[in-house]
């Protein structure tokens, strides 16, 4: 090829990097926005000051050098953990980590939908981001330290990854690079949710005759297998072995079996945070649930619109991996949190935003802006509905967690002050607060075994908190007495172990 020839083939590639670099920027300006929205809300409604909840205090527990490290069980992954240690190394300020989980939170949107941009448009990407982060349970886990919005952002990354790759005439290494990265992200913060990622993808290198390449399906097992690594060592070094962690971790949800959960979701849309045990009634749903009843319909028509601008692949992937991510949560177990469906409704965005901009783009004349406006008016009442629900779900996450708080300040007048111990319903987070160390020695972490607790017992002093009135044997003889928290009226029972003599 000569020089001119070879000049001639890089302009176009220049050319055409050029609107991707403008989308990408743009893409990056509403991460931010959405980013400063989303401390907006925080400051608020008070969540970025929320105490950290029971999941996060063992996730913080393990990279803060300042409490001891909380029961560990066999389904959680250490992913979070690390996403979270630059800030609880540094400080014990709940502010400080809850706003670098913000940040991240809106770094990793726009590394998500950064891929979809070539795949679908940027009216369409940023129309999802807009209506992703636009979700209370998005906005509330944010600033969180859990897991579920990090499997959102591995599996829209992986599924637009996926689709680059396989649409790539130069066979480039780069879009299975990152194809892999992404499946690896998801395993290392989720496993279980990054099997049912790559076993999606790797169906769909099967099914469809244009995605049949086997360099697509060793991107996708070669990241499960780097993202998953570090719980199968742990497996064996911690909990016995693969199969034996593999059986915790389904003890530990309560065994997993076929269930129908669809109305324990709808029960959850707007909070409890955990439905644990739920009832698999259908509840009255509220007005802002709509958005939800309404979402198999909005997905169909987006696809329908979608495959009017040839982009029909693209949004039955997103609906495919979507249903992958959330059809165990729905179905095969018997408890429902809305945290389990964020995955699905990432990739859900893009397929509802193709709906929208294709409304948008289908009318004609007068009529498009009639359309416009009635896209927008349906996407502002989404949005303040949702406000709505994230300053109630926070205001009562905040009256059960200062609760816990004053509890352990009650607790440390008792003289339960690290080294201390801490056992009973909740203690997990009432030991983290009191930077005691909390016995939880099975899979539900709600209880410990008898030698343990009079061990601890003889090493620190220990308080068994319940809510029951009644001790179990190993405390009847203990000295005890009824706490009332100020916030939420809970009524607790306190029994103090005996001193350990000197």
């Amino acid at each position: 090829m000569s020089a001119a020839d070879q000049v001639t083939r890089t302009l176009p590639s220049r050319e055409a990097a050029r609107p991707l670099r403008r989308d990408t920027v743009r893409l990056a300006l509403v991460g931010l926005a959405l980013a400063l929205v989303c401390g907006a809300v925080q400051l608020a409604t008070g969540a970025w000051r929320l105490p950290l909840g029971w999941d996060e205090t063992v996730y913080v527990s393990q990279v803060d050098p300042r409490v001891p490290d909380a029961f560990f069980s066999e389904p959680r992954a250490r992913g979070v953990s690390w996403l979270a240690a630059p800030a609880a190394q540094l400080t014990g300020s709940v502010p400080v980590l809850r706003a670098w989980m913000l940040l991240l939170a809106a770094a990793g949107l726009v590394i998500a939908f950064q891929p979809w941009l070539t795949l679908v448009g940027r009216r369409v990407v940023l129309t999802a981001a807009v209506l992703f982060a636009g979700l209370w349970v998005v906005q509330f886990y944010a600033g969180e330290v859990m897991p579920n919005l990090y499997v959102a952002y591995g599996a829209t990354a992986g599924a637009g990854w996926f689709l680059r790759g396989a649409a790539d005439p130069d066979r480039r290494r780069g879009p299975l690079y990152a194809l892999a990265l992404s499946v690896a992200f998801t395993a290392l913060v989720r496993p279980y949710d990054g099997g049912y990622l790559a076993v999606a993808l790797l169906v769909a290198v099967l099914a469809v005759r244009a995605w049949r390449q086997p360099r697509l399906a060793v991107a996708v097992l070669a990241g499960l297998a780097a993202g998953v690594l570090p719980w199968v060592i742990e497996a064996y070094a911690r909990f016995g072995g693969l199969l034996e962690r593999i059986k915790g971790a389904g003890d530990a949800q309560g065994g997993l079996s076929l269930h129908n959960a669809l109305g324990m979701n709808l029960e959850t849309l707007n909070g409890p945070l955990l439905c644990r045990p739920c009832t698999s009634g259908w509840p009255n749903p509220h007005t802002t649930a709509v958005w939800w009843l309404a979402l198999p319909l909005l997905t169909a028509l987006g696809v329908l619109l979608a495959s009017r601008v040839g982009r029909a692949r693209e949004a039955l992937l997103a609906v495919w991996c979507a249903a992958a991510l959330a059809v165990p949560y729905l179905f095969g177990i018997g408890y429902a949190a809305p945290r389990f469906l964020i995955p699905a409704y990432a990739l859900l965005a893009l397929v509802v935003a193709e709906c929208a901009v294709g409304a948008v783009r289908s009318a004609q004349g007068r009529w498009r802006v009639v359309a416009a406006v009635a896209v927008a008016v349906c996407v502002a009442l989404q949005l303040s509905g949702q406000y709505a629900i994230m300053a109630k779900r926070t205001a009562r996450q905040q009256d059960l967690r200062a609760d816990d708080q004053w509890l352990v300040a009650r607790l440390a007048d008792d003289g339960i002050r690290p080294p201390c111990t801490i056992v009973g319903d909740e203690s997990q987070p009432q030991a983290f607060y009191g930077g005691c160390s909390s016995q939880a020695s099975d899979r539900r972490n709600t209880t410990a075994t008898v030698p343990g607790v009079l061990a601890a017992a003889r090493r620190t002093p220990l308080a068994l908190v319940q809510y029951g009135p009644r001790p179990p044997a190993y405390a009847r003889t203990w000295p005890g007495h009824k706490v009332v928290t100020p916030r939420t009226a809970t009524v607790w029972y306190v029994f103090l172990a005996p001193r350990p003599r000197a």
